[in-house]
């Protein structure tokens, strides 16, 4: 994000050649920019097997009827439920009976509905005798693919201003490559679109927002048009991800700063007013679904988060002794790291006077007590750090099942650390990780990295580029602490992997464009050419 570097600091560049500014070359750049597009959607299909019918998918845990019941799916299984079958169900049939509770407006749920009016409009021939019409995951994990390819396609066209061909790979592979990387590599985050889980829709927003941020980091101010298209993409890629679920609420944050700290342009005062109205735009959209999403969650699961915040991380962490300022009854450390749904509170001594009644009460009791305790803090948000490491998330099954392919029972599923209901068998796995120092470490060279391009000393050492680098890279680590913050905070250790998933791969983002700004910096600091973006 040079945007942020002073203007007189930043080296004059070199004439542009007038190719560059002519019909071909702007053609060469939409043909480029599309062939990388169409190269990354090539790779997630492979990836995710759409193609031969054997998809990569997420597995149902119980939560993901939350999402299909807005566009009125119901699972094609003999018993009509989705989880519990040890395979990811793809298969729906359209006439469902709707969400039996309010829903907030959420990114997924559009493209979820969007997707099924497509899907009807190009084949409305009835499956079933009851008139319902089929619908596949499949078709959903396309959608989001065409996202990508959308967001690829544009960010390409955006790194490749002002060069010449030879110059745009090493552009290509940095802006496009890091953040698609470890989608293609291995499935841990990319399996998700194949599924009925908001986290696709989040996965879908970082990714642009990434792609913006880096494509800014290598185009200057003077490039209005294509700041714009970069500008852009922060901008929806923080909507998207916002609103796709409250725990995703630091990607916003993130998209909004960034976009208060991109220049268009070198007129003093009107180079801040782009980003300043895409802030705005971020928040004007995103402000009723995300508190639309807070009030849904809270309704529906206020106890529940406030139960796990106090019993699977507070209690744990501080001891016996937070009993008390948590207003539960001291017999109740004895249940200390038993989420809620161990067995539904029932061996809590006092347990609906103490949480089942007063759950905004614990939940702000334990809030207080972790701000006034900060190693406790501190020791919650290292936990959930360290969960970034394991993102596979092995409860729920990745393989696919067809149209009534499964019935009614129950699949035992081997039991998971991760998945475990009692925090004991989890603490020891994830002390036992090897490499547990490494997303600490990430996020502390980042920061300092981001740091040192505020010392004006240290910034004109550094090419304009590395700065940027830098800069993005301090960016995305705040961003996965801040989703790890708000999964800690929000419902404690339960399900930790899977609500630092989208923290894991910030943080993956994080350590390759961090491991690019010291390439760059390397590159001039040894008098060589490349990398030359």
């Amino acid at each position: 994000m040079t945007a942020t570097v002073p203007a007189e600091h930043v080296p004059v560049p070199p004439v542009l050649t007038t190719e560059a500014s002519r019909p071909s070359a702007v053609a060469a750049r939409v043909l480029l920019a599309a062939s990388v597009a169409l190269l990354l959607a090539g790779g997630l299909v492979l990836r995710l097997g759409l193609v031969g019918g054997d998809a990569i998918g997420a597995a149902d845990n119980g939560d993901a009827g939350r999402l299909y019941c807005v566009a009125h799916l119901v699972p094609d299984t003999t018993d009509r439920t989705a989880p519990g079958h040890g395979v990811a169900i793809t298969e729906y049939r359209t006439g469902g009976p709707g969400c039996s509770r309010d829903t907030a407006i959420t990114s997924a749920g559009l493209v979820l509905q969007a997707t099924v009016a497509v899907a009807t409009a190009l084949d409305p021939t009835p499956a079933a005798p009851d008139g319902s019409t089929r619908f596949s995951l499949e078709w959903l994990g396309a959608a989001y693919v065409a996202l990508l390819v959308v967001g690829a396609g544009a960010a390409a066209f955006t790194a490749t201003q002002g060069r010449r061909l030879g110059r745009s790979v090493p552009a290509l592979l940095l802006v496009i490559g890091v953040p698609a990387a470890p989608l293609l590599v291995v499935p841990w985050w990319s399996r998700f679109l194949v599924s009925s889980f908001s986290e696709a829709a989040g996965l879908v927003g970082i990714v642009w927002t990434a792609w913006g941020l880096l494509a800014l980091a290598l185009t200057r101010p003077t490039a209005r048009g294509t700041r714009v298209i970069g500008l852009g993409l922060v901008a929806i890629g923080g909507i998207v991800a916002v609103t796709a679920k409250p725990g995703f609420l630091p990607v916003g944050l993130a998209a909004v700063v960034a976009c208060l700290l991109v220049t268009v342009g070198t007129t003093p005062w009107r180079r801040r007013v782009p980003g300043v109205l895409a802030a705005v735009l971020v928040v004007g959209i995103s402000a009723a679904p995300v508190l639309g999403g807070l009030r849904a969650q809270n309704a529906s699961y206020a106890w529940v988060n406030a139960h796990n915040l106090a019993f699977t991380a507070v209690l744990p962490e501080a001891g016996p002794s937070a009993t008390g300022p948590l207003g539960l009854h001291p017999d109740a450390w004895g249940q200390s790291g038993q989420h809620f749904y161990l067995d539904g509170g029932r061996s809590v001594r006092d347990w609906q006077a103490t949480v089942g009644d007063r759950s905004d009460e614990l939940r702000t009791d334990a809030l207080r007590f972790v701000a006034r305790h900060p190693v406790v803090l501190a020791r919650m948000v290292h936990r959930g750090l360290v969960a970034t490491l394991r993102p596979q998330i092995p409860y729920l099954a990745s393989a696919t099942g067809g149209a009534r392919t499964v019935d009614g029972t129950v699949a035992d599923a081997p039991p998971v650390p991760e998945g475990s209901q009692t925090m004991g068998p989890m603490f020891v796995y994830l002390d036992g990780l090897p490499g547990r120092w490494v997303p600490p470490t990430v996020v502390a060279l980042a920061l300092l990295a981001g740091a040192s391009t505020l010392v004006p000393a240290a910034r004109r050492r550094l090419p304009p580029t590395a700065v940027g680098l830098a800069r993005v890279s301090s960016l995305l680590a705040v961003t996965g602490v801040g989703v790890v913050v708000v999964a800690v905070l929000g419902d404690g250790y339960c399900e930790l992997a899977k609500h630092v998933w989208l923290g894991s791969y910030a943080l993956v983002l994080t350590g390759g464009v961090l491991t690019a700004a010291v390439v760059a910096t390397a590159g001039q600091s040894s008098g060589r050419n490349t990398p030359r973006w």
